[in-house]
């Protein structure tokens, strides 16, 4: 039984900005992206092409999606990630429904997609939540799943052995170059696995608009769910839900994950009502 165990992340003021420029330097959406549209082609049987991203953030995975023909609907909660996201919309020329709303609640989900017709594919990408809230995160959104349709998300497995029970600290440093202000931005990462949980925090160092140094922190929570021990991290209704086979990303660099991880997509397929 999935332990009931949920935390939420929130995003201090002026981060997201800090944060969507280390994701378009670091997270490889060019070769991400081509591996989830193979993997929804090889495992979706539902006829459609409507996706809904969970926890779409500043949109960078949904204007590939765009591109690769999906009509897609995103849901983020924090309203400044949407407000960057129809930016890079109207950069690149794509149209995606982007929609405030906090997919782990019910009522904001219904608010938002009840009249909408129904998806073929769900995912919930890169978002620091515990595998008990991918579990609520489906249960809530399955009555929007077209039957053939899929749920996707990814989990994170260990890269190399670490005392899993005992406190184990990992850190670096990441530095870009903001293309906006042509100022400096590094990112200073501390991590602290145990038992299964990391707890990470970076601390963002970069000018103000004076030029005086200021520090901006983040801190995110992951569950790592080994794939040889875990059989199924989201805990579905065999019922209503059929297990696609894990896909183990082994496409991108290692800036795409934390110390001592990798990733891999986890797929269910709705049998429908």
């Amino acid at each position: 039984m999935i332990e009931e165990k949920s935390w939420q992340v929130t995003y201090p003021k002026g981060v997201v900005e800090y944060l969507d420029l280390f994701r378009d330097k670091y997270l490889q959406y060019e070769v991400f992206d081509p591996l989830l549209h193979k993997y929804i082609r090889e495992h979706k049987t539902a006829k459609g092409n409507r996706i809904c991203s969970l926890g779409a953030g500043t949109g960078r995975h949904e204007i590939d999606m765009v591109n690769f023909g999906y009509d897609v609907v995103g849901l983020e909660r924090d309203e400044r990630s949407v407000e960057i996201a129809k930016e890079l919309f109207e950069i690149h020329n794509v149209t995606v429904d982007m929609q405030v709303c906090d997919f782990l609640k019910p009522e904001e989900i219904q608010k938002v997609c009840g009249s909408m017709e129904k998806f073929d594919v769900i995912v919930l990408l890169f978002i620091p939540i515990s595998t008990y809230d991918y579990h609520r995160a489906l249960e809530n959104l399955k009555k929007y799943l077209n039957p053939g349709g899929l749920f996707i998300t990814n989990c994170f497995g260990y890269s190399e052995p670490i005392e899993r029970n005992k406190k184990v600290l990992r850190s670096d440093i990441e530095v870009l170059n903001n293309p906006n202000t042509q100022q400096t931005i590094v990112r200073l990462n501390y991590y602290e696995y145990q038992n299964d949980i990391v707890n990470w925090d970076a601390l963002y160092l970069a000018p103000d608009e004076s030029g005086y140094l200021t520090m901006k922190k983040d801190h995110d929570i992951l569950n790592v769910c080994p794939e040889e021990e875990v059989e199924d991290p989201i805990y579905v209704n065999l019922d209503e839900f059929e297990i696609m086979p894990n896909y183990k990303i082994i496409e991108c660099n290692d800036s795409m994950t934390p110390p001592c991880l990798y990733e891999y997509l986890v797929g269910r397929r709705y049998r429908g009502d």
